[in-house]
């Protein structure tokens, strides 16, 4: 593998279970151009993400390796965040504290329901509404411009959760919106180890990125060193196959790119 990024990585900070060291030497391994660390924070209590005291470790940790590692690989300092409606000045603040190359906003809950990892709420409304009040935080989030990348874009499909009935009107304005923000979308190849089998966006909706001008980077939401970089070959000929011939590096939250 040459001269490509795995930019949507956890390690034992929030819900990884691998250190830093451990993920730097499978990326050095597998031969990434890039590395970046993006431990989950959440303004919400939860158990997986970084508690507010462990931050500036991992930010030490990550600058640490960032020297230690810098004749073998570049790594780069993010955060995975959720966005949160009402919460985006503390947001704001949190990105502000923080020397970061980049930040992923990601979507897990609808109001206190995470449902990423609790499936007890599916079936109270139709799959149709639950699209619209998910893609409506996602447009949200985009609108915000806290963030440089979309997370696991459609991740609401995790438990094979779909539409009733054609949401195509739906997802061109959230790609629209998308594009107008700025926002670069992450390729999650992670999403073919989940129950819906599928890169998170899909190709429908990677091709409605392409059709509206929106750049992509490519991650694998590694919680383990094992899975960074997983099914990338996969991913790279699906890019190609919709027309894409790079993909977005950051640098201190600056947009940069790498032919594919």
């Amino acid at each position: 593998m040459w001269r490509l990024v795995d930019y949507h990585t956890h390690t034992n900070f929030s819900d990884g279970k691998g250190t830093i060291d451990e993920m730097v030497h499978v990326a050095i391994k597998k031969g990434l151009f890039e590395l970046g660390f993006s431990d989950h924070f959440c303004a919400k209590n939860v158990n997986w993400a970084m508690a507010d005291e462990d931050v500036q470790v991992y930010v030490n940790q990550v600058i640490e390796a960032q020297k230690k590692y810098q004749d073998k690989i570049t790594i780069k300092l993010g955060l995975e965040m959720d966005y949160l409606p009402g919460k985006e000045k503390e947001t704001a603040r949190t990105i502000e504290s923080i020397p970061l190359d980049y930040v992923i906003g990601s979507v897990h809950f609808i109001g206190d329901w995470n449902f990423d990892t609790d499936k007890s709420l599916y079936g109270k409304w139709t799959n149709d509404e639950l699209y619209f009040t998910y893609f409506g935080l996602i447009q949200d989030l985009a609108k915000s411009k806290l963030f440089d990348v979309i997370g696991h874009l459609d991740i609401i499909k995790k438990f094979n959760v779909y539409p009733e009935s054609d949401l195509t009107h739906l997802f061109e304005n959230t790609i629209r919106i998308i594009a107008e923000a700025g926002c670069v979308v992450e390729l999650n190849t992670g999403g073919l180890d989940r129950p819906c089998a599928d890169f998170t966006p899909s190709k429908n909706l990677l091709n409605l990125c392409f059709k509206h001008n929106v750049k992509v980077t490519l991650s694998s939401d590694a919680h383990k060193p094992s899975q960074i970089a997983r099914h990338y070959d996969t991913a790279i000929r699906l890019l190609k196959e919709i027309g894409y011939d790079s993909i977005v590096t950051f640098n201190k939250r600056e947009q940069s790119f790498l032919t594919i």
